[in-house]
């Protein structure tokens, strides 16, 4: 993992280094993630990412767009009246390329994909069952009853862009297993959808 995130930095300092222009923004939007893997009966379940960031621009219509995200994942499971939701919240550095289409004055489409890294801050799961509800933290690390804080994968996804705004939907995958088991996967997975201002 470590590798990867090296890999990951020396690209983008590449990048800076031959972009045409760059520019910097903020981000926000919702996020409905799932896991697969060893899981069963598992339901998506709603939460929310915000950041930062910045377009380097290689042609006019090539760019590489790096962004640094609190991003929400998790899960939820229901049966009857009892049900579980568990929200992991990441510290989250996507790296994505984007191919831009011009369609009028001001207004591009754009596809984009790229790998992206994680790691776990936090987590919460709330229970309900028998008509009352109970909370507890979920703990990253190593140990047994912890999840790995690691996280990876790829992005994809397609935009608008009008002038400085865009509007994006993106599918994120994970590779990264959340469980210390070796006889265990857990994955998380995710549908994006989020808006932004270039500066």
């Amino acid at each position: 993992m470590k590798k990867v995130v090296l890999v990951m930095l020396i690209a983008l300092s590449a990048v800076t280094m031959n972009a045409q222009g760059i520019k910097f923004g903020v981000t926000a939007g919702l996020n409905f993630s799932n896991w697969s893997g060893d899981v069963k009966d598992a339901k998506m379940k709603t939460g929310f990412q915000a950041g930062v960031v910045a377009d380097f621009a290689l042609t006019e219509s090539f760019s590489i767009a790096p962004e640094l995200l609190f991003a929400q994942r998790g899960t939820k499971f229901e049966a009857g009246d009892e049900s579980s939701t568990y929200t992991l919240n990441y510290l989250q550095l996507p790296i994505n390329a984007l191919y831009k289409f011009s369609i009028a004055d001001d207004s591009k489409l754009f596809i984009f994909a790229g790998p992206y890294v994680g790691y776990g801050l936090s987590g919460t799961v709330k229970e309900k069952f028998d008509g009352e509800s109970d909370s507890g933290d979920i703990k990253f690390g190593s140990g047994d009853g912890k999840l790995n804080p690691l996280d990876f994968g790829i992005n994809a996804g397609v935009g608008y862009q009008y002038t400085k705004f865009f509007i994006k939907a993106q599918y994120g995958l994970g590779f990264g297993n959340l469980s210390n088991s070796s006889k265990e996967s857990i994955k998380n997975g995710s549908i994006g959808i989020s808006v932004g201002y270039l500066f």
